[in-house]
């Protein structure tokens, strides 16, 4: 007859124990590929700004009032709806920054857009609602360059009185190839 080898039991509870963690580890990274899969919930989003109508990303408005504090909706100032933006690379097609004001909204916008150094690549004001305006990003960097960093400031201007409400900034990373 064979001699049969006994692990020690310490040894013995650490594999049961990492065995469990292997599994629960598995079916929780199962349970959130089928989740995503489905669509059941939504994966992180790339662009800490709200999306604008109309996007796939899940609708955003902005409440502001010229004090910068929060409103009730329904009030004469209004809903503002601020534009999302995405990272993207040229080598899709894409080589421009879309700066959109929303049809509906009742401000004008200014878009600055900075690189990592804080430097201003691009500014437009007085853009209106219904109105956007481009940004080509190749008039700035080169292709071929790498990832780069860029800030997108959004400020929103009253049409009646131009007086000055609160806006968003979005950082965003455009790869030049």
């Amino acid at each position: 007859m064979g001699r049969r080898v006994q692990m020690p039991e310490r040894e013995s509870n650490l594999l049961l124990t990492s065995g469990l963690i292997l599994l629960i580890s598995l079916v929780l990274a199962a349970v959130a590929f089928f989740a995503f899969t489905l669509e059941i919930i939504d994966p992180p989003v790339t662009s800490d700004a709200p999306s604008r109508r109309g996007s796939s990303s899940s609708d955003s408005t902005g409440i502001a009032s010229p004090d910068g504090t929060t409103v009730e909706s329904g009030t004469e100032i209004g809903n503002i709806i601020y534009p999302g933006f995405v990272d993207f690379s040229i080598t899709s097609g894409k080589s421009t920054v879309d700066l959109f004001n929303d049809s509906s909204n009742p401000v004008s916008f200014t878009f600055t857009i900075r690189d990592a150094e804080d430097q201003i690549l691009y500014s437009v004001s007085g853009v209106q609602p219904g109105q956007s305006e481009s940004w080509n990003v190749t008039g700035a960097y080169e292709p071929g360059t790498g990832r780069k960093e860029l800030t997108i400031t959004t400020e929103a201007f009253g049409l009646e009185d131009g007086e000055a409400y609160n806006g968003v900034s979005t950082t965003i990373t455009v790869n030049m190839g």
